[in-house]
């Protein structure tokens, strides 16, 4: 996990910059005010009409896709920021990893032959978001820096 959301401004925050920080919003519970629960659900959408948030969208773990007021939602529980591979919801963690994995080839692809900072830090993050065992079975990743060992130095 990445962090605990803790309210639509954070939401809005990760979703209008998913491609730059990665990962996804994962509620736990999503209830409605007419009482239907979804469990697990993954929000795709926020959006805003003036400075107010006016609508969100989601998916559930069958993937039926949702777009519901803000005035109709009654909790949105355990929402947090975790990346794809960790989502609980297996209908969007197929589809956002099919997605990032594709984004990784392509970027892979266009930079071939290049090794610039920037391109490194895109392909980590993608990497990381799906896994990087998964991508580097898709993927040839050598060209990431090693992350070293930590040694552990017992002082006492």
């Amino acid at each position: 996990m990445r962090y605990q959301i803790n309210g639509y401004t954070d939401m809005y925050t990760v979703i209008a910059n998913e491609r730059k920080i990665g990962g996804a919003i994962e509620a736990a519970q999503v209830r409605l005010r007419t009482g239907e629960i979804f469990a697990n659900a993954v929000l795709t959408r926020l959006e805003m009409s003036g400075a107010h948030f006016c609508s969100i969208g989601f998916v559930t773990e069958e993937g039926k896709r949702l777009i519901v007021h803000v005035d109709d939602i009654s909790m949105i529980a355990d929402a947090r920021h975790v990346n794809v591979c960790e989502l609980t919801n297996e209908c969007m963690r197929a589809e956002k990893c099919a997605d990032r994995l594709k984004r990784l080839k392509r970027l892979c692809e266009l930079n071939e032959g290049s090794c610039t900072p920037t391109f490194q830090e895109e392909a980590l993050l993608l990497a990381e978001d799906i896994g990087l065992d998964e991508a580097r079975g898709h993927v040839d990743l050598s060209f990431l820096p090693q992350a070293e060992k930590a040694r552990v130095i017992r002082i006492a």
